[in-house]
């Protein structure tokens, strides 16, 4: 038998880091289980053990899964921050424009709002009254700059979908490390003011108005 080349290995690698996959699919493995020991892959997909743990190896870097020393491996909770992290460090360094991220959040955060009308997420639009009165009592600009991105990410978490939230909170998360925005104690509670707008809309289920608010709201973010 002739020795595997690089290229074969790596193919082989690949294989078995799908073939892993699909047996924590197939088994039903779940967050915080642990998976099957290096020599039963070693025995289910007939490779060797460096494979195995080239391709585990592989998972752990992409935290997929996380291995505790003298314990094994065990599969992680879904979190897809680090593959967004990337994926902006990445878009970021290749000239990416920050209004992109802007049209972003405006779209996921518009889908937001009817997905809070459609479902009538009335404890949460409370939350986001009450949240919003707080907001306006602030008094520094450091303190309302935080006010405004709680408020955003309220409106995203107000969907109750734990995909959606990650996602889309990434993103938000990611415009306000990136974008440096000036503005005054004044701009601030004129922009609080708009917060206010957005929550009467969905208390009055006016998913139009909300958006066009909304809409208007983010893209008068300033550099």
């Amino acid at each position: 038998m002739e020795p595997i080349n690089l290229s074969e290995r790596k193919s082989l690698k690949q294989t078995v880091i799908q073939e892993i996959k699909q047996y924590i699919i197939d088994h039903q493995i779940k967050a915080g289980d642990k998976l099957p020991t290096e020599r039963k892959f070693m025995e289910v997909f007939g490779v060797s053990r460096s494979v195995v743990r080239e391709a585990l190896s592989y998972l752990e870097n992409t935290e997929v899964i996380r291995v505790r020393q003298g314990q094994g491996a065990f599969l992680n909770e879904s979190n897809i921050e680090n593959l967004l992290n990337n994926f902006f460090f990445l878009w970021q360094i290749n000239n990416g424009n920050i209004r992109d991220i802007l049209g972003l959040r405006v779209i996921f955060e518009a889908s937001a709002i009817d997905e809070i009308i459609m479902k009538d997420r009335t404890e949460e639009i409370a939350s986001l009254e009450k949240m919003v009165k707080k907001n306006m009592q602030s008094t520094t600009v450091e303190a309302y700059r935080e006010a405004d991105i709680l408020f955003h990410k309220q409106i995203l978490k107000a969907t109750q979908n734990q995909l959606f939230i990650q996602m889309t909170s990434m993103i938000t998360s990611y415009f306000f490390q990136v974008q440096h925005i000036h503005m005054t104690v004044a701009e601030y509670k004129a922009s609080m003011d708009e917060h206010m707008e957005i929550v009467k809309a969905l208390k009055e289920k006016d998913a139009a108005k909300a958006k066009s608010i909304l809409t208007k709201h983010i893209n008068n973010a300033k550099a």
